[in-house]
């Protein structure tokens, strides 16, 4: 029985895109498919790696909790993407709790299988390398935009989300409610709605429950007048 990738147009700038279809199929290989309803847990925080997921469908939040069960959201990550990787890799606890937010569909490799493929098949491991490289990056641009006003803050993380839900057009459709976009801007839910009206009013957001849609060029045309 012939194989087929079950992700043949993956973007290039995911994991699974940057793969060749030889790994892509080792891959397949040492895994299972699954899928995970909303909103099923695929790694908790602290706990250790019991596997690595490579989405195929769906949408995933990436969080850390403190001790009052107050969460800073870190990510959003879709089809293509890997998600597990760094325990399996190192062996040490997982760093941030992965939850579905729209119900996914995922490639699920045992961790100790996972960092078996990367030592025998150096072309998973450069894709894996670059993920994390990628990450500390995004780590570092978070941690600069902090510095910024809660204003900004909100703005750009909202062109960011929008610029990864769009598919054609000018409009992006976000599935996130206030309190979850306050939470990934580290900033009061006061101060986001009172951000999100000021957007409101100029026509470059609308909000329903559990949603934002956003009108993209917009939205970047504000940041660039604001940065000149």
């Amino acid at each position: 029985m012939s194989w087929r990738d079950p992700l043949p147009q993956a973007d290039p700038d995911t994991f699974w895109g940057a793969l060749e279809p030889a790994d892509r199929q080792a891959m397949t290989g040492a895994g299972a498919l699954c899928s995970y309803p909303r909103p099923a847990t695929l790694c908790r925080e602290g706990e250790g790696a019991d596997g690595v997921f490579v989405l195929y469908g769906g949408l995933v939040e990436v969080f850390r909790a403190d001790p009052s069960g107050n969460r800073t959201v870190i990510a959003r990550r879709g089809p293509g993407e890997l998600v597990g990787d760094m325990a399996a890799v190192d062996g040490g606890p997982v760093s941030a709790t992965v939850q579905v937010l729209r119900q996914v569909r995922a490639l699920v490799v045992p961790a100790v299988r996972f960092a078996a493929l990367c030592r025998e098949r150096p072309k998973i491991a450069w894709p894996v390398l670059m993920n994390a490289v990628a990450r500390l990056r995004d780590s570092d641009l978070h941690r600069h935009q902090h510095r910024l006003d809660a204003r900004r803050r909100t703005a750009r993380c909202l062109l960011e989300l929008a610029e990864a839900e769009i598919r054609s057009g000018e409009l992006a459709t976000i599935r996130l409610t206030q309190r979850e976009l306050a939470d990934m801007v580290l900033a009061s839910l006061v101060s986001v709605t009172r951000v999100l009206e000021e957007l409101r009013r100029a026509r470059i957001v609308s909000t329903g429950r559990g949603r934002i849609q956003v009108h993209v060029p917009a939205l970047r045309a504000l940041l660039e007048d604001d940065e000149r």
